[in-house]
C-alpha cells in the first residue's frame, strides 16, 4: 500500500449512514446475483433522497476473529438527515427494490448510525 502524497483523512460529510447487510438464498449462483446487482444499481441510480451510495461484496482481507463476512452484499447510502431516511423507507424507488429482489434473499440486517462529528471537526 502506497503512503505517498497521503492527505489527512476525509470525514462523510452525511449525518446519517444507512448500512444494510443482504445474505442472499442462493449466494453461488450468477443469475440470482445479477438480478440482484441491477434491482439494487436501480435503486442506486434513481433514489433522490441518498447523497452517497455504495455496494459491495465481502473483502478478501485478513481473517481474524472480528471480522465477519459471510454476507453476500454491504449496501451503504447516505442521507442528509433522519427525515431523509424515513422518507427513502416509503420513496417508490425502495418499495419497487423491494420489490423486484426480496424473493433473492434470506436475510437483512440494517445498521443506522448518526453522525457525532460536525464539521469535519473532531
Amino acid at each position: 500500500m502506497s503512503t505517498q502524497n497521503k492527505t489527512a483523512p476525509q470525514y462523510i460529510g452525511a449525518n446519517l449512514i444507512h448500512t444494510v447487510y443482504f445474505w442472499l438464498k442462493n449466494p453461488n449462483d450468477n443469475a440470482d446475483r445479477s438480478a440482484f446487482e441491477v434491482a439494487i444499481k436501480k435503486l442506486m441510480a434513481s433514489n433522490t433522497q441518498g447523497l452517497q451510495s455504495h455496494l459491495g461484496c465481502p473483502a478478501a482481507t485478513e481473517e481474524r476473529g472480528v471480522v465477519d463476512n459471510c454476507f453476500s452484499y454491504c449496501y451503504v447510502m447516505t442521507f442528509a438527515s433522519e427525515e431523509d431516511e424515513i422518507a427513502y423507507q416509503t420513496d417508490p424507488t425502495h418499495l419497487a427494490f423491494i420489490d423486484e429482489a426480496s424473493h433473492l434473499w434470506d436475510k437483512v440486517v440494517v445498521y443506522d448510525s448518526k453522525s457525532i462529528v460536525q464539521n469535519n471537526s473532531i
